[in-house]
């Protein structure tokens, strides 16, 4: 009897361990299925949670783009208009030091219209009759001559740039001295026709406003000669001329008084 029981005592042991080896396993398996059920719960949280933080990060960084690209274009702007403010500085103060130096009365004009085709070059300030400007006054820049005033209105005036082909201006070259008529040209040239034949012309040489010119006073720079050659015919020469005024860039002009 006392040997079957030592026999028996292993096997209860046995037992014994499975029994806890399958206690302990299920609970281990229990706190398994516990915890992977807690994350198949809290894991679309989670991804939620992901998903808002990304995209408010995406949107906070779409805003700050925004911003900096406001910001950008209002200090291009703010550049732009401190370079135009500078540039219509030195314009203005080109023109004052010119009005100085003449010997008429001058008024000084804003550019606030333009009429730019082939066969017609004129342009509108904001100075009239109101203001003291009359028919036939040449208008310049600081530059040279730019044209003269062919309407008059209450408080605006229409200028005849040089470039117009009814343009007609007495002008005198200079070393050569030789005297001509600056006519407009179609695609905004100008050339001085009417030069002697055997005159020593050459390219470079000044143009100048002659004595012998009706409305405009003497010596106000026109340009310089780019080309001589020979009208078809042979009774005269004629030269292409650079204005020293680009006539699609004028902003301000001054409008000479030559009776006073």
């Amino acid at each position: 009897m006392q040997t079957y029981r030592i026999r028996k005592f292993p096997s209860k042991l046995f037992i014994l361990i499975i029994v806890f080896i399958v206690i302990a396993s299920s609970q281990k398996i229990r706190l398994t299925i516990k915890n992977f059920a807690f994350e198949i719960l809290v894991k679309p949280f989670r991804v939620a949670s992901g998903v808002k933080t990304y995209f408010t990060g995406v949107k906070n960084i779409s805003e700050e783009n925004l911003f900096l690209k406001q910001r950008i274009a209002m200090l291009s702007l703010e550049l732009a208009r401190t370079k135009t403010v500078t540039s219509e500085n030195k314009r203005l103060k080109a023109l004052l030091n010119f009005r100085k130096g003449l010997d008429y009365r001058a008024i000084a004009a804003k550019v606030i219209g333009r009429d730019s085709t082939d066969w017609r070059k004129t342009v509108i300030i904001d100075k009239g009759k109101n203001q003291g400007i009359k028919e036939r006054m040449p208008c310049a820049t600081a530059n040279g001559l730019v044209g003269s005033v062919v309407e008059v209105g209450s408080d605006s005036s229409k200028v005849m740039l040089l470039t117009d082909p009814n343009s007609r201006v007495g002008v005198r070259l200079a070393p050569s001295r030789e005297a001509g008529v600056l006519v407009g040209f179609p695609q905004g040239k100008c050339k001085v026709i009417y030069l002697s034949l055997d005159g020593d012309i050459r390219e470079g040489e000044a143009v100048l406003t002659a004595s012998f010119s009706a409305f405009f006073p003497q010596g106000l720079v026109v340009g310089r000669v780019t080309e001589v050659a020979n009208e078809k015919a042979n009774l005269y020469r004629y030269a292409f001329v650079r204005l020293t005024e680009d006539m699609n860039k004028i902003e301000e002009v001054i409008c000479i008084d030559a009776d006073k």
